[in-house]
């Protein structure tokens, strides 16, 4: 059931790419969500910290339009090559402070009009996750909060509330996961 939660992750994600665009997914994991918006870019590049994760990422991918880095966000060129940087579950493990700075270092990243998509675990569900997830989760936000913080480093942001795969623009605190995405780095 998580897997399929999360692959709906994905396909809003990835409805809301172009063919032509060149996306960045910070956080990649395993690599199941670089791979599938792989289907729907002209090319997908998946960086993690995580050798491991890495290694279990390029043993999986089938796809020629897809790469797989080890690679810290902090330490690549920060180049604005991207029409989307992505990053699903993953401003939930930093600090507030880290957090800005993950924003700010992934808007380098975008081209001019490019697009930010974050997703995270709503605050309010912050009870009912597992004991394993609250111990790794540092700082989960409430919706206007996390739209606040990306307004810091975007022209313009949409918001969205998610429970199990459905999308809403309704009541945030009925949410068990948000996603914000923003338009345009700011200058």
């Amino acid at each position: 059931l998580r897997f399929l939660i999360r692959l709906a992750r994905y396909k809003f994600v990835a409805k809301l790419l172009k063919p032509t665009d060149r996306v960045l997914e910070v956080g990649s994991g395993s690599g199941l969500g670089s791979i599938f918006l792989g289907q729907h870019a002209s090319s997908v590049l998946g960086i993690d910290v995580k050798s491991s994760e890495v290694e279990d990422a390029i043993r999986l991918n089938q796809r020629e339009n897809v790469e797989f880095r080890k690679a810290d966000l902090f330490d690549v060129e920060q180049t604005p090559s991207f029409d989307a940087v992505v990053s699903l579950d993953v401003i939930e493990h930093l600090t507030v402070e880290d957090g800005a700075q993950l924003l700010e270092a992934q808007t380098r990243l975008l081209k001019p009009g490019g697009m930010l998509i974050i997703g995270t675990p709503s605050i309010w569900s912050y009870p009912y996750q597992s004991p394993i997830s609250q111990a790794s989760h540092i700082q989960c936000y409430d919706l206007p909060d996390l739209v606040e913080l990306a307004e810091n480093y975007v022209t313009r942001t949409i918001s969205f509330s998610m429970n199990d795969e459905v999308v809403h623009t309704g009541y945030h605190k009925m949410a068990w996961y948000y996603f914000v995405v923003g338009f345009g780095p700011k200058d």
